[in-house]
């Protein structure tokens, strides 16, 4: 098995794990401490994302660039790169940790709508969990690094192992009777012990001397144009991405945004599989691009865009047939019937987002940054106004939609140059294949759907009948438009399997 095809499998496995963890946990928080401590949870969650994000495509992104580019031919660079990087991370943990501490009384009370809980309460949760989680800073950089070495199972074990702690903590506590104060304590013992964890596994790999924070012009100098460009791109991208969090939590009340996040944390979880993909993708197609292995690149391209696409169908499609029924059973019917239609779109808007995944990250790797760049500026003129107008009129409804709106905006402007500039193939080509896939889908899961709202049966049952019987007939249309690639790795898969089964039925 292939490096990268062990990279995908440890990364869905992990991110697996971590989807089951996450409703059991929410279901009790829910449940014990009200809506009110669900908001601030995910409000201290949409702060940390917010953040995370921002410098994870800047400066994570040029680490797993590097990394894997330059490791074996330069060591001593990547040592410096190291020294270098984790030192503005830790410095910038630092600050955004004080001025959290001095902020929290401003947000507690001029931005969050709270129902029941004290304001000195929030205050004081902000401030201890929102300081613990931003750790995920320094972390998201060790996990990088485990990236740039194509060796994933060490982060996916850790974000795994960590986690289930968290959460089966967390369900504990509630349990035993404890309170909101003890799940945060818990939670930021727990964020603790991850950053602790990835930086001793890195000394596994790294001479401690390597890990020991330290500053080096050089370094700054050979990766700012690259590492700048995508800074760039994470701050503008955040901002517009997540502008209808920020604005839900201003507009509506705090339990509202606990919600809907939790809604759209679920329907994200269906990009599982073009995560796991492209993050693996990422290092490999850089490595085959520093080799000038321009047709293995472009035949890796098509095999896994293909995969994301009619994968991808497959798992947006369960989990909008799955979204009442879940949300009922986690939440309640009332908030699930509130949640249906929003939950619907952003499966949608999910679906574009899985994509736009391996186009994104093959502009990465062949060096062209700057058009995330300039789609993130532009888009950060036309998707917040947007979005505000949306959310203003529909509510969390027109918060989804804006989404949506959201990609479609990339799909216009980045896939174009994209695909001229980079993949170097004719732009209606893309948008023809993707544009099959999308029509195939609604010929099948749409249909279904209709049947489902004219009948108004939706049983788990009936929602599980109606799903395989679209399934089978997407599939059955799938097979038709792979491209040959993904089509001989099915071949050779089969047959691998074929003979696999026949030899342990020989025994």
């Amino acid at each position: 098995m292939s490096r990268l095809s062990k990279n995908i499998i440890y990364n869905l496995f992990g991110k697996g794990l971590l989807l089951v963890l996450g409703f059991v946990a929410v279901k009790y928080i829910f449940k014990r401490l009200g809506e009110d401590a669900l908001g601030i949870i995910y409000f201290t969650y949409m702060m940390n994302a917010m953040l995370t994000a921002v410098l994870n495509m800047g400066i994570c992104s040029t680490t797993i660039h590097e990394v894997s580019a330059h490791l074996e031919s330069e060591p001593e660079y990547i040592k410096d790169l190291i020294r270098t990087f984790s030192l503005f991370y830790w410095g910038v943990y630092a600050l955004v940790g004080v001025a959290l501490f001095f902020m929290a009384p401003i947000l507690v009370e001029k931005w969050i709508n709270l129902k029941t809980m004290d304001p000195s309460t929030a205050i004081y949760i902000l401030r201890i969990l929102g300081i613990a989680s931003f750790a995920a800073l320094p972390t998201s950089f060790y996990a990088s690094l485990f990236s740039g070495l194509q060796r994933m199972e060490f982060n996916n074990f850790i974000d795994v192992i960590t986690t289930g702690l968290q959460q089966f903590g967390t369900i504990l506590i509630l349990v035993l009777g404890g309170n909101l104060l003890h799940v945060v304590y818990w939670f930021a013992a727990c964020y603790g012990l991850r950053v602790v964890i990835y930086l001793a596994v890195s000394g596994y790999f790294f001479p401690v001397r390597a890990l020991v924070p330290g500053y080096s012009a050089g370094i700054v100098k050979r990766n700012w144009n690259f590492a700048s460009r995508m800074i760039s791109v994470s701050v503008f991208t955040t901002i517009y991405t997540q502008i209808d969090k920020v604005i839900i939590s201003k507009l509506l009340p705090i339990g509202i945004l606990g919600y809907y996040s939790f809604a759209q944390g679920t329907v994200s979880k269906g990009t599982l599989l073009a995560d796991s993909i492209s993050q693996a993708a990422f290092p490999s197609f850089s490595a085959m691009f520093k080799k000038g292995d321009r047709t293995e690149l472009i035949s890796q391209y098509r095999k896994l865009q293909d995969t994301i696409c009619f994968i991808g169908v497959l798992i947006f499609a369960v989990i909008s047939f799955a979204l009442l029924p879940l949300f009922a059973y986690i939440l309640n019917e009332e908030t699930a019937r509130m949640l249906l239609l929003p939950g619907i779109l952003l499966c949608v808007a999910g679906l574009l987002n899985a994509t736009l995944r391996i186009p994104g990250v093959f502009a990465l790797a062949v060096g062209r940054p700057g058009i995330d760049a300039r789609q993130s500026l532009y888009a950060l003129f036309v998707v917040p106004p947007v979005t505000i107008f949306l959310i203003y009129s529909l509510g969390l409804t027109g918060a989804a939609l804006s989404v949506v709106f959201c990609y479609l905006f990339i799909y216009f402007y980045s896939v174009r140059r994209i695909c001229r500039e980079c993949i170097e193939i004719p732009v209606w080509e893309w948008y023809r294949h993707i544009l099959k896939v999308f029509v195939l889908a609604g010929l099948t899961y749409g249909a279904a759907g209709i049947v489902l709202s004219i009948t108004g049966i939706f049983s788990i049952s009936s929602l599980v009948l109606a799903y395989t019987c679209a399934s089978i007939a997407f599939i059955a249309g799938a097979f038709l438009m792979i491209g040959q690639e993904l089509q001989s790795t099915l071949y050779r898969f089969r047959k691998v399997l074929k003979e696999k089964i026949g030899g342990f039925i020989n025994e």
